[in-house]
């Protein structure tokens, strides 16, 4: 009987499990889907993920703090919105597999000369001053791959120089062209350039070209309206709080065929704080208050998480403790601890259920790192870890970040760790 009892108990485990990687896995897929515009800024794909998520809050049975799931707060955005097309030598390159456009780009339409720079114009800013009058109505490239072996201070000038061509208003100059070896990466901007800025693989283009046709549309909203999703469970203790959260905005689209799924990035971290906030809730009360935010804006600048510290909707003071989720549809190598050198004890905390239930193959220990949501709770103050995922495929900020494609290795185990994490805080 008591074999029997054990084995009914390790299947209806397991089964609660699976039902995890399934709940994560249909969050993952409705947010990486087309119809969500890779949850950028063009045609409001962001606010059609925060109005998805705010109804699986009500669902799992979140309430809002001040009656209301949406924290509202504007930015300044410029979209790639309509056609893209890139035509070198009678062959139209692949948008988003063979180049990208920087989001910073204007509209442009027509085609062009083009000038090299040559290695010495790139290393030598006098000689980079002396090509500037041979720039006009023509495309610079700059091929970067001449510079790999370079120092550090040598590569910052050159990205210095892009930038410079990009915004300066006294040049006349149609546009860059950047040749790089290397993935292609995409981001998001705040800002309109003078001239649209192209990054194109090395390979996917002839060893010289002449004349380039591009065509591109933008759009510039210089006060766009984005949200944080927050939504909250009661505890015994009710005015002290554990934060659990993440970013939902991804890279959106770049014109109207190429987008930017986002599933490691983040929709992976949106699903497991969806998930925890589900398992959460059917709990007896945990003994602090538990807040989940999904932040808008991550990808073009920290903007959602900066406002929500400005602007808290309780006392800063009142959070004993903050997880931030960004990037965890892997796990083959364990995981990433930012800030665990600073909060050695919850560290260590850490480690000890991990090896207790023998979850992750590690729990690697990080200093501070202003680079995800924690960090402007961090500066005020808060108690924080921002934890993510080692090992396996490493798509990032590109067209096959795709949910299909992403093995959520370590979901089931880092799921326990964070329950268990959050249950004994």
């Amino acid at each position: 009987m008591k074999l029997k009892l054990f084995l009914f108990g390790l299947f209806i485990s397991s089964f609660g499990f699976s039902q995890d990687i399934k709940y994560a896995r249909a969050i993952l897929d409705t947010l990486c889907s087309p119809s969500f515009d890779g949850r950028g800024y063009f045609n409001n794909g962001e606010k059609r993920a925060a109005e998805y998520i705010r109804r699986e809050y009500e669902k799992i049975g979140l309430k809002p703090i001040m009656g209301n799931y949406f924290q509202n707060f504007r930015l300044p955005v410029n979209s790639i919105v309509g056609r893209v097309e890139l035509k070198i030598q009678n062959t139209f390159l692949i948008a988003g597999a063979d180049y990208l456009i920087d989001p910073s780009s204007p509209s442009y339409s027509g085609d062009s000369k083009v000038i090299y720079l040559k290695k010495n114009e790139l290393t030598d800013i006098e000689n980079f001053k002396k090509s500037l009058d041979l720039f006009e109505n023509k495309f610079v490239i700059i091929d970067k791959t001449l510079i790999k072996e370079e120092a550090s201070e040598v590569k910052k000038q050159i990205f210095e120089i892009i930038q410079f061509l990009k915004f300066s208003p006294k040049i006349k100059l149609n546009g860059i062209i950047e040749i790089i070896d290397e993935k292609l990466t995409s981001t998001a901007s705040q800002q309109k350039a003078e001239r649209p800025h192209i990054i194109v693989l090395k390979n996917k283009i002839p060893d010289t070209i002449k004349k380039i046709e591009l065509k591109v549309e933008s759009e510039f909203n210089p006060s766009y309206q984005s949200q944080n999703v927050i939504g909250y469970l009661e505890g015994e203790i009710k005015n002290e709080y554990i934060y659990i959260v993440g970013h939902y905005d991804h890279l959106g689209r770049m014109g109207k065929d190429v987008y930017f799924p986002g599933a490691n990035d983040n929709a992976s971290g949106i699903s497991m704080i969806l998930s925890l906030a589900k398992e959460l809730a059917q709990e007896e009360k945990t003994k602090y208050s538990m807040v989940f935010i999904c932040f808008g804006s991550e990808e073009i600048g920290l903007v959602g998480s900066k406002y929500y510290t400005e602007n808290p909707l309780v006392p800063l003071e009142k959070i004993k403790f903050l997880i931030n989720l960004d990037i965890l549809g892997t796990g083959d190598d364990g995981i990433q601890v930012v800030n665990g050198k600073v909060h050695k004890k919850d560290f260590e905390t850490l480690v000890k259920l991990n090896k207790s239930k023998n979850l992750l193959k590690e729990v690697k220990i990080r200093g501070e790192a202003c680079n995800s949501d924690h960090c402007f709770f961090s500066e005020k103050g808060v108690p924080s870890f921002f934890i993510y995922t080692l090992g396996g495929i490493s798509h990032y900020h590109n067209v096959y970040d795709k949910p299909e494609t992403l093995p959520l290795t370590e979901y089931e185990d880092l799921f326990i760790l964070l329950k268990d994490f959050i249950l004994n805080k």
